[in-house]
């Protein structure tokens, strides 16, 4: 068995393909939310009784992200790169997404002509991408899924944007303090984390600080992704004395097998489900299955658009043959997104970042530095 801290080096992991199981999860959980009711439900909830594809793939990206998010924060210790590479991360895919809802979804779909549609401030509000990133803001157009199953959403999977924003909080802030510099200092953080999770803050008309109630979970949701998120900031501090095995793995999931009747389960099937998820990442066993580019946030964004377009156009689809339709289309977009997009931002922001670490470093600025 390997620590954590071996699977953090360069091609010494398989994230991106567990990143793109999550996006692939969360795309064939949204099938039985948006397709008519075709005597089918998600298995995976049948089985748990709590939670289901979409939910765990949900949980599986806030861990992973709570995981290298604070580790690019100790590798840079820069509060600036830190946001512009977070913000290179985020901002690009949903600005493209954005225009492409505006002025290809919506006027292929609105049931409004496509003059009042363009006059309509209710389109143009969708173009505000610090209110889908920050806000919670998400994108709805005049006339356009209005009759879905699903109604008038065009993308609902951006509600999880803000929290993740939320979470980068979390570890500027701890990261200030010096917290993630050591495995007890990552503890502090993300028990930091946990309390401002669990505190609402209502701002206007009157400053009111209140205990989240837990049992408003997301819909479709038994639990919440953030805590996973401050899980992730603990396993970083503690990556060098993890160790990840498939017998422990497996163990796991014979524990939970045995007491997945009781009062425990649902704790005991969350362990599995993280140790696992750090298994799948970590062995070599799969490596490779690694997916030579990053198309999970692409196929996360446009995998609900496409299915909503499906479901207006069939809604009498069964949700399989929704998947088979949409999933190409899913593709090609997610594709389209990392290639001209997020990627050459990415290369952009790294490039000119990366000289500054060296010279920090070394003091001494390079002639020519790869972005990574």
């Amino acid at each position: 068995m390997k620590p954590l801290s071996h699977a953090l080096s360069r091609n010494g992991n398989n994230f991106d393909l567990v990143r793109l199981m999550a996006a692939v999860a969360v795309v064939y959980g949204h099938s039985y939310l948006l397709q008519a009711p075709d005597g089918t439900t998600d298995w995976v909830q049948n089985a748990l009784g709590f939670d289901g594809f979409g939910a765990l793939g949900v949980y599986a990206f806030f861990l992973l992200s709570g995981i290298l998010v604070t580790a690019s924060y100790d590798r840079q210790r820069s509060v600036p790169r830190f946001v512009a590479l977070r913000i290179a991360r985020l901002w690009p895919a949903v600005a493209l997404g954005s225009v492409v809802t505006v002025f290809i979804v919506g006027p292929l779909f609105t049931t409004l002509p496509l003059r009042e549609y363009f006059t309509t401030g209710l389109t143009w509000s969708n173009l505000d991408n610090f209110s889908t990133i920050v806000l919670k803001s998400g994108w709805a157009l005049p006339g356009v899924f209005e009759h879905n199953r699903f109604p008038v959403d065009v993308c609902a999977p951006l509600w999880t944007l803000p929290i993740e924003v939320r979470c980068y909080l979390i570890v500027i802030v701890t990261g200030l303090l010096g917290l993630l510099s050591s495995p007890r200092g990552a503890l502090i953080a993300a028990a930091l984390g946990f309390l401002a999770f669990a505190l609402r803050l209502h701002l206007p008309p009157h400053l009111q600080i209140g205990v989240r109630q837990f049992a408003d979970t997301p819909g479709g949701y038994s639990f919440f992704p953030e805590p996973f998120f401050m899980l992730g900031i603990a396993l970083y501090g503690w990556r060098a004395r993890i160790r990840i095995g498939g017998l422990i793995a497996l163990a796991l999931a014979m524990v939970f097998l045995v007491f997945r009747d009781t009062a425990g389960a649902q704790p005991l099937f969350y362990l599995m489900f993280v140790y696992g998820v750090l298994w799948i990442g970590t062995t070599p066993l799969l490596r490779r299955f690694v997916p030579r580019h990053d198309y999970s946030y692409g196929i996360y964004l446009y995998g609900f658009m496409v299915q909503q377009c499906i479901a207006a156009l069939a809604p009498q689809l069964s949700h399989v043959m929704s998947l088979v339709v949409a999933g190409p289309l899913i593709l090609v977009c997610a594709a389209l997104s990392w290639h001209y997009v997020e990627r050459p931002v990415l290369t952009w922001c790294r490039a000119r970042l990366a000289p500054q670490r060296a010279v920090l470093a070394t003091g001494i600025a390079p002639r020519d530095q790869a972005a990574r």
